[in-house]
């Protein structure tokens, strides 16, 4: 616990009712290969994804593996990551004062380049079968499919002709591979294994078998290799392996014409393995002016061969030993248990979904604790140590393009990926995200910095890639977004707040936080358009919304966020140069905080007057920009003193109601009604909070329990699957940070907005600021304690 001072808001909650303790998804029916993402449950330890689809006894795993993309270096050898090649800062003093004259303007002229930035792309398929049971003729019966959200296992249970089958696949991260495994209660017929990618041209890919005879102690494989273009200059490079577990006695051999590897197993053989590793040679460490911002490195053969050979040596029950035991660590370290009225654990999830309705004020507790879990399950298999951050997507995608090139959008999308782990002592998993701060951002950002704003420090805008795209894309309401990195500083700041990890504040946030603020520091302009003495942002777009301005309220807040970091911080940072410190502290006291009260009552999203008629009643725009500070950060709720403060309070509410539930014409998106419900709950609110997460979950969620961004159409987004756990949390406690200066009794709130429904829930393990762990939220006959 750090020095600050807290006390406990007490909470009561309702007698105790039954609750289901049943941690799974599952179903009867075998998910569908044509409509894998939204019947397919997901398998991942960071790096490596997989979905499982397919009919008894025929079963796939789609296959990704978190660098694989098209574009970047790798299709064009001058790639700028979206950068000018020339300075074009000298154009901004031109478009400042034109704005400053006439309230608004554009910024055409510091616009960039959309071409070469690809997209993430599908690995490929693992299919095993079993031929000669796969037919029509085979009589399937008790068919079960059921992912385990504690163990990270999937299992698919039927019986084929009376003979019991059972498959599993899980992904491990201590192994770095996924294993799929079929057993049966007697002697295993013959299976077929292919690992291929029927999406990509045969000249780009190079699928092959042996058969494990006459080559040393290798063992049998198929192998899957490719790259995403021939060139010049050569796209990436990739390479995967599915490999036969040792030990079982089997006889193997290939299909020269299919490439497929036939396993014929013993009399007694009753169960296989196979382990599937893959890699690219994308290198994150390669994305400097040193190594030409070309993110390559070398040939993934070596490194994926050793990997799945050292765990096609192992036993399954050792690889499955292994896996379970890293991931029920993780997922033990929080626990939320609500009520089961309607004994909910008997339905198949598809079915709850479906039958989840809205307007049903109770809800179905058990279903949105399931999703909560989900959320948590969803974060742990795609951000481990050395993988990639979670995208649009998490780590699961199955085609050659992605909707939004299945990127990283930091205008709320990339945040709310990243809404549950700091609570549920999970923050440790975020490194993902901050080593890709640094190491993809920064490098390039800096050249962004001086290029577009003439500026120090570093800066991104709205889409990035895995190559360094830090510059603005072609659309001024959507790319002129410079407060991308300073909203991602909200993580930073919260990392430390609540792991207190000093060594990686020195090594790592600070030094990100501090480019951010220098950058800020510069970039700052003292209005004058109201000649308030206030300093403000010009230029500035609202994100995806209005026009190009000044004094946009978010861009406001997330200065504000970032100035207090780096004072609250700066005891701890190691931070030496006063000059900047007095610099930030000056700032701050003059910066417009982006807190004001348009003519209808409404927090304002823009500092222009009322007359320009952007700020109008019923704008059901699908983004809460101006409400940032409200959450999910502290500039209005916290800084402000928000959450004791009326005012700031029914200014928040009014636009909130005048925003409306998340459902309009530039829109139909889960994470639209999940950020409305954690914003009605900072706000005490619960009949909101708990209607807006009633909204997501019957409007979005579909039968895997993935959220569809168009209603229950595709494409797939997972920002709404993260966010409802962010959600939840929100109507579980607000643990909101001091203001630096501020040595008051810090305020933690238990319980804010949580609905009857919920009554004799109890959540295990909360994490607090300071790194205070293992706080209780449950039903008590004497008042709640944080033990």
């Amino acid at each position: 616990m750090d020095a600050k001072s807290w006390k406990a808001s007490w909470l009561t909650l309702l007698p105790l009712l039954s609750s289901a303790q049943a941690k799974s998804l599952w179903s009867t029916r075998a998910a569908n290969s044509s409509d894998i993402i939204r019947t397919a449950y997901p398998l991942g330890n960071g790096r490596l994804g997989a979905l499982s689809h397919g009919a008894p006894l025929a079963e796939f795993l789609v296959l990704n593996v978190d660098s694989l993309w098209s574009g970047g270096p790798f299709e064009v050898s001058n790639y700028t990551g979206g950068n000018p090649n020339a300075s074009v800062a000298g154009r901004l003093e031109g478009t400042r004062d034109w704005i400053f004259e006439n309230g608004t303007g554009n910024v055409t002229e510091l616009l960039g380049d959309d071409r070469f930035y690809g997209s993430y792309r599908v690995l490929g398929n693992l299919s095993v079968t079993v031929p000669s049971l796969a037919g029509s003729n085979t009589s399937i019966n008790g068919y079960e499919r059921r992912l385990d959200l504690v163990e990270g296992v999937h299992t698919t249970k039927f019986s084929a002709d009376g003979q019991n089958i059972e498959t599993s696949a899980f992904c491990s991260f201590p192994d770095q591979v996924c294993v799929y495994t079929i057993q049966s209660s007697r002697g295993l017929p013959a299976l077929e294994v292919r690992l291929d990618n029927e999406l990509v041209e045969s000249e780009l890919q190079n699928v092959t078998c042996f058969d494990g005879k006459g080559y040393g102690n290798d063992t049998a494989h198929v192998r899957l290799r490719g790259v995403t273009q021939l060139g010049p200059p050569e796209g990436m490079r990739y390479d995967a392996i599915a490999r036969v577990v040792s030990g079982s006695s089997v006889q193997t051999s290939c299909n020269n014409g299919t490439r497929a590897l036939s396993i014929v197993p013993g009399n007694n053989t009753t169960s296989i393995a196979i382990v599937v590793g893959a890699g690219t040679n994308y290198d994150p460490k390669k994305g400097t002016a040193e190594f030409g911002y070309s993110f390559r490195g070398g040939d993934p053969g070596p490194a994926v061969e050793a990997t799945t050979r050292a765990a096609g040596m192992k036993t399954l029950d050792a690889l499955r030993e292994n896996h379970v035991e890293d991931f029920t660590s993780l997922t033990s370290r929080f626990s939320l248990s609500l009520p089961d009225p309607s004994s909910s654990v008997d339905t198949p999830t598809s079915e709850l979904i479906a039958r989840y309705n809205v307007n049903d004020t109770a809800g179905d507790p058990f279903l949105e604790n399931l999703l909560f879990d989900y959320a948590n399950y969803l974060f742990i298999s795609a951000s481990r140590p050395g993988s990639l951050p979670p995208n649009l997507q998490g780590r699961w995608s199955e085609g050659l393009g992605a909707a939004w090139s299945g990127d990283y959008h930091a205008n709320i999308n990339l945040q709310m990926n990243h809404w549950t782990a700091d609570q549920t002592g999970l923050t440790d998993l975020q490194s993902p995200l901050h080593d890709y701060m640094a190491d993809n951002w920064v490098p390039r950002g800096q050249e962004t910095a001086k290029l577009l704003y003439g500026a120090p420090g570093w800066v991104v805008h709205n889409e990035m890639n895995i190559f360094g795209h830090t510059g603005m894309k072609s659309g001024a309401s959507w790319a002129n977004y410079a407060a991308a990195a300073a909203w991602m500083m909200q993580h930073v700041f919260d990392h430390w707040e609540y792991s207190q990890d000093a060594s990686w504040l020195q090594a790592q946030g600070y030094p990100i936080l501090k480019g951010v603020a220098e950058f800020w520091l510069d970039q700052l302009q003292v209005d004058e358009f109201f000649k308030d003495g206030t300093l403000v942002v010009n230029p500035c777009n609202s994100p995806e919304h209005g026009p190009t301005t000044f004094g946009c309220a978010h861009f406001q807040q997330l200065v504000h966020q970032v100035f207090e970091a780096v004072l609250s911080v700066k005891a701890f940072s190691g931070e030496t140069d006063e000059a900047f410190v007095t610099n930030v502290t000056s700032s701050l006291t003059r910066l417009d905080k982006g807190f004001h009260i348009g003519e209808w009552g409404q927090i304002k999203e823009w500092k222009l007057p009322d007359s320009f008629g952007y700020d109008f009643v019923n704008d059901t725009h699908r983004h809460l920009s101006e409400l940032v500070g409200w959450h999910p950060g502290y500039s209005l709720s916290s800084f402000l003193g928000g959450y004791s403060n009326a005012t700031i309070q029914e200014a928040v509410a009014q636009k909130l109601y005048s925003r409306g539930e998340g459902n309009a014409e530039d829109a139909n998106a889960g994470w639209a009604k999940v950020w409305r419900s954690a914003c009605w709950a900072r706000l005490n609110n619960t009949e909101r909070a708990h209607f807006e997460l009633r909204y997501a979950i019957d409007t979005n969620f579909v039968d895997n329990g993935f959220s569809m961004y168009s209603a229950t159409n595709t494409p797939f987004q997972i920002d709404a699957n993260y966010g409802i756990g962010g959600a939840v949390l929100s109507m579980l406690v607000v643990d909101l940070p001091n203001a630096f200066g501020d040595n008051s009794t810090r305020t933690v709130v238990l319980g804010p907005a949580i609905p009857a429904a919920w009554a004799g829930g109890k959540a295990e393990g909360l994490t607090l600021r300071g790194g205070v762990a293992n706080a209780k939220v449950k039903n008590r006959s004497a008042p709640l304690r944080i033990v």
